[in-house]
């Protein structure tokens, strides 16, 4: 067995030696590091030798990232598994009450609204204020590993910071294109009230979008909050 202070070693091999984030893949190497160091230093070698043979035998940095960028795969589905969770709460009690419910009533309210008195330029404001902060929000993810491309080169992206960039640029396109889809196509042809209602649907579904990714984005965050 490892002493707590070789432990300690390893963990920084793997996370600051390999910038390694997966946190699955990072339990995982330490488990088959640990044995492979523990029979290496029982044959008389030292951690420091034993450490530098298994991180040959692995590939080494460039090794190592590598199958952290296949693990990905893995690790995204459980997270994927995780974001569905959070969107299927949202229907559920006693979320269903507390805020699904009372955000839909108030946004078919402003939808209505909306129609009655025409406030066009309060939501295409909103729409260009929220593509604005998305991007800015975008960006800030990004942004730790942008910084360190100076200290360590090209890298991987880490695991939470790659996912969230990933979702988020499939998801936001779709959306606003539905939107775009519907406002210059769908809306006109429908009448009144329809029109209002299928615009709170639209809203709504963007609210969830926001909450279960803000929800996401605290997960993956708070869970490792050691990065």
């Amino acid at each position: 067995m490892l002493t707590a202070a070789q432990q300690a070693d390893l963990d920084y091999h793997l996370r600051e030696v390999n910038l390694l984030t997966n946190e699955e893949l990072i339990l995982e190497l330490t488990d088959h590091y640990t044995v492979a160091l523990t029979e290496y230093i029982s044959q008389g070698m030292t951690f420091e030798t034993a450490l530098t043979e298994v991180q040959k035998a692995f590939g080494s940095r460039k090794g190592l990232q590598k199958m952290e960028r296949q693990y990905n795969r893995v690790t995204f589905v459980h997270y994927d598994q995780r974001w569905q969770q959070a969107l299927a709460a949202q229907f559920q009690k006693p979320l269903v009450w507390r805020q699904t419910a009372p955000v839909y009533l108030m946004l078919l309210a402003l939808s209505f609204l909306w129609y009655t008195h025409q406030w066009d330029y309060i939501f295409s404001g909103a729409a260009q204020g929220f593509i604005i902060g998305k991007l800015t929000g975008l960006l800030l993810i990004a942004w730790p590993y942008l910084k360190a491309l100076f200290r360590h080169g090209i890298h991987n992206i880490p695991t939470e910071a790659l996912y969230l960039l990933k979702r988020h640029g499939v998801i936001l396109p779709m959306l606003y294109g539905l939107g775009v889809v519907g406002y210059y196509w769908i809306l006109p042809a429908l009448p009144y009230p329809y029109q209002p209602i299928l615009l709170s649907l639209y809203l709504s579904l963007f609210g969830l979008y926001m909450r279960t990714g803000n929800l996401m984005y605290e997960s993956l965050y708070d869970t490792y909050s050691t990065r």
